[in-house]
């Protein structure tokens, strides 16, 4: 603790000593300094800058209000119930472990980490990017605010009822299936993917197919002013057709084109989703 309170002597920045705990009401920027050690029960409001210190571990119970950046640091793990209301950025460091009930309001960036798995009922309040990391599995119960980058990773399943904010970019993985009630916020790209069909519960705002691929849709080629293929889908009980980034029901389809289109173009476009409608219909056996 002495070490700590003499540098913020130094930097003139303000503090709270409660017992055994110090608090930081705004941002502490050690970088550069000779710190090699944090106290316990540290609190600091604003971000906590620790790259290029001599800083190999973090004490226990830590709470940043800011973002948490140990790019270039020593660190090799993190302390149990650690709470970051930014960024956590990991980049490159030897942390090969998450603890567990990890929360991070930012983003959370794993890139060129050893970390082989994440722990259960993980919170990331920005984005996940899990590029190039040996993850070959998500934990139950898993929130992105963000997107979900898997790109490169050996994942080959999502967990059930994954929460995505963002986009989900699942080109160049192995996942072959989509668990149920999948919900992404952004758009949902399944280019490339082994997937050959859809599940009957899921949301997103924009689909990307290889539409020959997958059973459980019809498609048409060749559609509107950019020649563009159109697909239908079935999910939570309703028909929606996916054309460019619009995914919406047959009705928002159709009015969507009569803003853009008229005369006989805009009667061929709708045609074509009715009749994607029509085949997944009878493909599906149901009514429409």
């Amino acid at each position: 603790m002495k070490e700590l309170i003499a540098i913020l002597d130094k930097k003139g920045v303000q503090y709270t000593v409660n017992g055994d705990a110090i608090s930081v009401g705004g941002y502490l920027d050690l970088e550069g300094t000779g710190i090699t050690s944090l106290p316990d029960n540290l609190s600091v409001g604003g971000y906590l800058d620790l790259r290029g210190t001599g800083i190999t571990s973090l004490p226990d119970n830590l709470s940043v209000g800011g973002y948490l950046d140990l790019r270039g640091t020593g660190i090799t793990n993190l302390p149990d119930n650690l709470s970051v209301g930014g960024y956590l950025d990991l980049e490159g460091t030897g942390i090969t472990s998450l603890p567990d009930n990890l929360s991070v309001g930012g983003y959370l960036d794993l890139r060129g980490t050893g970390i082989t798995s994440l722990p259960d009922n993980l919170s990331v309040g920005g984005y996940l990017d899990l590029r190039g990391t040996g993850i070959t599995n998500l934990p139950d119960n898993l929130s992105v605010g963000g997107y979900l980058d898997l790109e490169g990773t050996g994942i080959t399943s999502l967990p059930d009822n994954l929460s995505v904010g963002g986009y989900l970019d699942l080109r160049g993985t192995g996942i072959t299936s989509l668990p149920d009630n999948l919900s992404v916020g952004g758009y949902l790209d399944l280019e490339g993917t082994g997937i050959t069909s859809l599940p009957e519960k899921f949301t997103c705002d924009s689909l990307y197919l290889d539409p020959e691929r997958i059973s459980n849709v019809a498609y048409r080629e060749n559609c509107g002013y950019s020649g563009r293929t159109i697909f239908a889908v079935w999910t939570k009980g309703e028909f929606r057709i996916a054309a460019g980034c619009f995914f919406g029901t047959i009705d928002e389809f159709e009015s969507a084109v009569d803003d853009k289109y008229s005369g006989d173009a805009a009667k061929g476009y709708i045609q074509a989703g009715r009749d994607c409608v029509a085949e997944l219909t009878e493909k599906l056996n149901m009514a429409a």
